[in-house]
């Protein structure tokens, strides 16, 4: 029996972990997709985006710039989610957070949902509060 060179070995080894990194990296991007195209993250960005304040801060159009899967504090189990994600406008960038919940008989609705800006930092504009809050928040 005759072994493979280590040229042989070391192409497999090249073409394995390239496949293996474009495997994970297309995993990543459905699962960014599947986030960006839920009900809970569309209602939050379009409650942004009609919000007067938070449009005359930012500055329209609203663009959504993406969010970090490996934040744990970035999450959904399928009845609560809470992201935090990078936004920006003509005039300012910032993060949004949101905090949505999901009953049976009305799906999804924002609970919560906050804008802070790069040039103000150390401050967070309510842009949506619910009035029946149900989960505590702490930001």
């Amino acid at each position: 029996m005759r072994f493979p060179s280590n040229k042989t070995l070391g192409k497999i080894a090249v073409y394995g972990a390239f496949a293996s990194i474009t495997a994970v990296m297309y995993m990543r991007y459905k699962i960014e997709d599947n986030i960006r195209n839920s009900e809970y993250f569309r209602i939050a960005l379009k409650t942004l985006r009609q919000h007067k304040g938070a449009s005359s801060l930012l500055g329209e159009p609203i663009k959504e710039l993406g969010f970090d899967l490996s934040d744990s504090s970035n999450f959904s189990d399928g009845q609560v989610a809470q992201f935090m994600v990078h936004v920006k406008g003509v005039k300012d960038k910032g993060k949004m957070y949101f905090w949505a919940n999901r009953t049976p008989d009305s799906g999804w609705f924002i609970d919560r949902l906050e804008l802070e800006l790069r040039s103000q930092p150390d401050k967070r504009f309510l842009i949506k509060k619910s009035e029946t809050m149900k989960t505590s928040v702490n930001g």
